[in-house]
């Protein structure tokens, strides 16, 4: 390549507030709300979407996504802004909030590399199981909440990689302290991968959790960021998929399992940026 080729940042990102699809008593897709889709030069989008229900199995309040994307001419670095909020979720009266808001903020230098992320602004706001409010452990090394030298941290690939596997490793352990273990393989399936001496070099794949754990009289039993609940299904909290360059972010995510099927997906974010050449 020659060394003076001009380089030209790629952007790329994505937010939904809400979508899936149901499978069962019905056959649908759940037509996505506030979905926005960033150009490949950058700018702002922005979108709403009004009260909304579907078919008496979920219904919001309310869905707005922001996606912005600006070149540094200064430095040659780049930011992607992606924001994602649902104002009163209601999926079949059993999972609820007040308001779900995703947020990743991805700095690329002009270097190249994993960019610099940030997921400040992220939260949940009331958030109910059944009839009680769910305590909602957040991690403070994604988060930004720890002190001292963890708070220090850069939220690289190494870093979401050795969260991802602690949380694994916690995860697996629990599952094998129930005396019904072997009916959670779906569990360790989906989750023991990384909880291994798998190194992130190897593909650059890493899966973790903005949550903890779940706390407070919720119907079912919790898992980390996992929670299984009787005659509704599971829902997924907080996951984290990083792959090289990207980030993506979904804050809920339901595995229905009852008299209704399918899947729900609730406040998702991603973000990938790309320098040609590299």
């Amino acid at each position: 390549m020659r060394s003076d080729a001009k380089k030209s940042f790629y952007f790329h990102a994505d937010a939904s507030s809400l979508g899936g699809f149901i499978e069962r008593p019905f056959n649908k897709h759940l037509p996505p709300q506030a979905s926005a889709s960033l150009p490949s030069v950058g700018g702002h989008i922005t979108t709403r979407t009004e009260a909304f229900e579907f078919e008496g199995v979920i219904s919001c309040r309310a869905a707005h996504t922001r996606v912005s994307g600006r070149h540094h001419d200064e430095d040659g670095s780049a930011t992607i802004l992606v924001t994602s909020v649902l104002e009163g979720l209601n999926i079949l009266e059993i999972v609820k909030a007040e308001r779900i808001v995703a947020q990743v903020t991805a700095e690329y230098p002009a270097a190249g590399g994993f960019p610099r992320i940030s997921f400040a602004g992220t939260h949940f706001d009331k958030f109910v199981i059944g009839h009680s409010g769910a305590s909602i452990a957040l991690n403070p090394g994604l988060l930004g909440f720890a002190t001292g030298k963890a708070a220090r941290a850069v939220l690289n690939q190494s870093l979401f990689h050795e969260t991802g596997r602690q949380q694994a490793a916690k995860l697996v352990k629990s599952v094998k302290a129930e005396s019904d273990h072997d009916t959670l393989h779906w569990l360790t399936n989906q989750y023991g991968w990384m909880d291994s001496d798998r190194k992130p070099e190897k593909d650059g794949f890493s899966l973790c959790s903005l949550v903890d754990g779940v706390g407070g009289s919720i119907p079912g039993r919790s898992f980390g960021h996992v929670i299984d609940i009787p005659d509704f299904g599971r829902i997924f909290l907080g996951e984290v998929l990083v792959h090289p360059r990207s980030v993506q972010i979904s804050m809920v995510r339901a595995e229905l399992g009852c008299s209704t099927h399918g899947k729900v997906g609730v406040g998702t974010a991603s973000v990938r940026g790309t320098t040609v050449p590299p």
